[in-house]
């Protein structure tokens, strides 16, 4: 189905087009093409994860996650990426230190800041949460605003209720 001849780049490149177009299986192969031809592209580690979590393969994208760190720890997608992952496999005790992890290298990086605040939504730590989709928010995730306003509700309830 794809190109056989072509460069990691090259191949790397059909790849993200496909997974925004979502022809993830397409994308997968050709993610995998690339990753064989050179391995040590991080990107595409991180990238193939993403298109296996969104296949709902956490455990094969946490693989993924875990290549890309072992050749870049300072990669911050992949840390918030596995984050992720971790969340879906129900891994919950490892899921903030990712998170942290991302947010220590690049603190802009507004959907780490998201993510945070959802798992600690869903641990009940909702002054935490409203400060993590604060940054969200301030950073340009539009419906942060509505988690923010969502955990002043809960909060007003838990106060005055």
């Amino acid at each position: 189905m794809s190109d056989q001849t072509g460069s990691a780049g090259t191949l790397s490149q059909q790849a993200d087009e496909r997974r925004v177009m979502g022809d993830y299986t397409a994308a997968l192969d050709l993610y995998q093409q690339a990753l064989t031809r050179d391995g040590g592209r991080v990107d595409d580690w991180v990238n193939r994860g993403l298109t296996l979590w969104y296949l709902q393969r956490p455990e094969a994208a946490l693989e993924c996650y875990d290549r890309a760190l072992a050749l870049d720890p300072q990669q911050a997608l992949a840390w918030m990426n596995r984050g992720n992952a971790l969340s879906d496999l129900g891994r919950y005790d490892e899921v903030m230190t990712c998170y942290d992890r991302a947010l220590e290298i690049d603190a802009r990086l507004a959907s780490a800041w998201y993510n945070k605040g959802d798992e600690l939504g869903r641990q009940s730590r909702f002054i935490e949460a409203r400060a993590c989709f604060e940054n969200a928010r301030d950073l340009g995730i539009t419906d942060a605003a509505a988690m923010v306003a969502r955990c002043d509700a809960i909060l007003a309830n838990e106060f005055y209720g």
